[in-house]
């Protein structure tokens, strides 16, 4: 069976998005021969970082495929309800992990999140308090009107493209999410900083993509096909 380690630390992997962009169910769509799901779900382990992984999954679909996914990989993983939205989906896992220090939560739909970058982030969170992974901007960035005319440059010193995992110490998210109550955020980053707390940011990587729509999907698959990412490789014990 895969190792996973005894630290204290939680993965929370989100999977309870509706995938309405992308036309199918993402997360158990074909990717090099696995399901989508499952290129996260092995890297969390291969981390080594983790001593739990708690998957949350959508209230409206049946969990048949998804639990079998996940038992075929990491039989100890949970599987919990989230809510109709992603912070709902963030505060279903943070009740589900009431054994964590720290709590890191990803995305299901960023396939190629290397094991080194959950351990990256756990790491300074533990010391930091948060540590959300991105990238800085290096593209011009323009805001335009609804017509598509620009408006402004937005000077890009300063900003970041966010991705996940993002991991918080447990009490920091427990603090944000007294402070935000029913509100809901485009990350978790946002429902901490919404609750005046700080969040640090971790260099993240390229090929951390988020598969969003069918043209996503098709670029991830290209990146598999000629060999560019791979799924971890784990120790069986």
């Amino acid at each position: 069976m895969p190792s996973i380690a005894s630290t204290g630390a939680v993965c929370a992997i989100l999977a309870a998005g509706a995938s309405t962009r992308a036309g199918t169910d993402k997360i158990t769509a074909d990717l090099g021969g696995q399901p989508v799901l499952a290129w996260s779900l092995v890297s969390a382990i291969a981390s080594g970082t983790f001593a739990r992984i708690v998957v949350v999954v959508r209230p409206d679909v049946p969990q048949g495929a998804i639990e079998a996914i996940v038992r075929s990989r990491a039989p100890d993983t949970s599987l919990v309800v989230g809510g109709d939205t992603r912070t709902q989906s963030s505060w279903a896992a943070l009740a589900a992990a009431q054994d964590a220090d720290v709590i890191a939560i990803h995305d299901s739909a960023r396939p190629f999140v290397p094991p080194s970058l959950f351990a990256r982030c756990v790491e300074i969170a533990r010391a930091r308090g948060s540590a959300v992974a991105g990238l800085p901007l290096a593209d011009t960035v323009r805001r335009a009107d609804e017509a598509g005319v620009a408006i402004e440059e937005v000077a890009r010193e300063g900003l970041w493209s966010a991705q996940t995992p993002q991991a918080f110490r447990r009490e920091v998210l427990e603090r944000a999410r007294i402070a935000v109550a029913d509100r809901s955020f485009g990350d978790d980053a946002a429902a901490v900083r919404a609750a005046g707390l700080t969040v640090h940011m971790v260099l993240g990587e390229r090929r951390n993509l988020k598969i969003t729509t069918m043209e996503d999907l098709a670029y991830a698959r290209e990146l598999v096909a000629k060999g560019i990412v791979g799924m971890p490789a784990l120790q069986i014990r």
